[in-house]
């Protein structure tokens, strides 16, 4: 397997992690994310909603996962509360959080760290 096609099954895995996890979180009744729209399922833009203890429970739980599942510790609750207003939000969409998880992932110092 080459490095793009291993980039694109990790890809895929962070993906499938969030998209868990928002599962649990909405069967808990903390939100209401449409997953089944996939990577356009909206977290926090439009039409998406979640509550601050749900989205804090979504943060640990993918946190968690992507730990036992990948083998990466991740710091997903520190590091997106310093996002600055000018900054794409990570948690706008399932896909933007995946895009903003995988460049944490490969380019740490992007992210303040992994």
């Amino acid at each position: 397997m080459n490095y793009m096609q291993e980039r694109s099954q990790f890809h895929d895995n962070v993906r499938e992690i969030i998209l868990a996890c928002i599962e649990e979180i909405t069967a808990q009744g903390w939100g209401r994310i449409q997953i089944e729209q996939g990577e356009a399922a909206n977290i926090l833009a439009g039409g998406g909603f979640i509550d601050s203890l749900g989205l804090t429970s979504l943060l640990v739980a993918i946190e968690q996962d992507i730990e036992a599942e990948l083998g990466l510790t991740i710091s997903l609750t520190s590091t997106i509360t310093e996002i600055t207003p000018s900054s794409t939000n990570p948690l706008a969409t399932v896909g933007t959080l995946t895009d903003y998880i995988v460049n944490c992932i490969h380019h740490p110092t992007v992210c303040g760290g992994v």
